[in-house]
């Protein structure tokens, strides 16, 4: 393990808060450089993929948070943590097991789980590795996938390939689930569920069709799935991928230890000819209600049409879908929705984020560089039937990251996201609910 001083790490940083707002932004200074988590050029929510977080936030059960983000070049991951009114505790490194960081999360008694991967041409090396870091910052379980891991359908040449990666915990499960190409050159999804004491492997591998009801604890496969969601949920998980062939739909799998996987496949994509992964659809997040899920997305129908956020609710066991509701009206020659958030921040009450970007007819199939203009960001309160209970309020200037969850406080209230503020600088901010 690679041992960096509090020192050595020790940057520059500033808290501002917004009253009026109910926002506060803590920013540091990093001596290394990251990818953008942030849609800079302006145009990556018209993208059919989803793009991989260099940054990540947990929030701790005493209200403090652990910020996580990566050296790609020097495969050094960092972590910072702060108290619940953003003073620094502490700061330190490890070395990358493998490759490149997919996600970052905790547990209860304050160990760390990272998740890597790397790219291979070599079927039996082992290109995965998932590794526990105790308190005291010591790798204290390691364990690593082959790239042709059992029942992984063509196994992993391409880790993260044109989506994202999710790391989370249920009880003493911990589950990845990421993108990635195959040796036969197709994209799908892939994960698997570990012991987090023991690091033993308790899924039963996935089914490659996505109409068969799952068996006892199988793991979906979306093919292709260009965005992945985990929701952790009581002895289990809800996986959620936005599908575009097989099936081509926003996708939805419940993981219960001991139980059958449910499947349900939601809003479904009209074919389009010749034209495989246009959707025109962005997949934004999941929580729970008091008798299933709510899921939050935005939609247009063609590369004419305004892209526009809505939510879906489900049952508890994945058995029907609500119709969409459309909590924006944009047309036209005006505005798309882009890179939508949900979190829930009370028993009924649910917190919505999204981006505005001026309307584009730009193809989503070939991501040119010219930048189509961000205009602002929103947020919205509904209740988990997805009606508003508060009306949009404009956070101007204040981006959001396109990959990485939403993290809820319930220590003050407040909701938790990280980004990028450029390329050697960390920002992370809290947005209390209207009162």
């Amino acid at each position: 393990m690679k041992r960096i001083t509090l020192f050595a790490l020790m940057a520059a940083f500033f808290v501002c808060c917004l009253a009026a707002q109910q926002l506060t932004e803590l920013r540091r200074a990093i001596s290394y450089s990251v990818r953008d988590s942030v849609d800079k050029v302006g145009n990556q929510y018209i993208s059919y993929w989803g793009q991989l977080s260099p940054v990540f936030i947990f929030i701790n059960n005493d209200g403090s948070v652990t910020l996580c983000s990566s050296n790609e070049s020097a495969k050094i991951t960092y972590i910072y943590e702060y108290d619940i009114d953003f003073k620094e505790q502490n700061a330190w490194a490890v070395q990358n097991e493998l490759g490149s960081l997919g996600a970052f999360t905790k547990d209860n008694e304050g160990n760390y789980y990272f998740f890597y991967a790397a790219k291979t041409t070599n079927k039996n090396s082992e290109n995965m590795a998932m590794v526990k870091c105790n308190l005291e910052r010591k790798k204290i379980r390691i364990y690593k996938l082959k790239a042709q891991a059992p029942n992984s359908y063509d196994g992993v040449m391409n880790p993260y390939d044109k989506g994202t990666c999710r790391l989370e915990l249920s009880g003493s499960m911990l589950a990845v689930y990421f993108a990635r190409e195959m040796f036969n050159g197709r994209q799908s999804s892939y994960g698997f569920v570990l012991d987090k004491n023991t690091f033993e492997r308790i899924d039963e591998g996935a089914a490659t069709n996505a109409q068969i009801i799952g068996g006892n604890m199988q793991m979906p496969y979306v093919s292709h799935s260009f965005n992945q969601f985990i929701l952790p949920i009581d002895n289990g998980f809800i996986f959620a991928d936005h599908g575009d062939a097989y099936p081509r739909s926003f996708t939805f799998a419940k993981f219960q230890k001991g139980s059958d996987t449910k499947r349900l496949n939601a809003f479904t994509f009209p074919a389009v000819e010749n034209v495989v992964s246009a959707t025109y659809a962005e997949m934004g997040g999941l929580a729970k209600t008091s008798g299933g899920y709510i899921f939050a997305g935005v939609y247009g129908k063609d590369r004419n049409s305004a892209r526009n956020l809505f939510v879906l609710t489900f049952d508890e066991e994945l058995n029907s879908c609500s119709e969409p509701i459309y909590l924006t009206k944009y047309a036209k020659n005006e505005s798309h929705a882009g890179h939508p958030k949900i979190a829930k921040v009370d028993t009924d009450r649910y917190m919505i984020l999204w981006e505005v970007f001026k309307f584009s007819m730009q193809s989503p199939d070939i991501i040119e560089r010219s930048a189509t203009d961000y205009v602002s960001t929103y947020m919205l309160l509904i209740d988990e039937k997805g009606k508003a209970v508060s009306e949009p309020r404009e956070l101007s200037g204040i981006r959001l990251n396109m990959s990485d969850t939403l993290r809820y406080n319930p220590k003050n209230g407040k909701v938790y996201w990280a980004i990028n503020n450029s390329k050697t600088s960390l920002s992370i901010y809290a947005l209390g609910k209207e009162k």
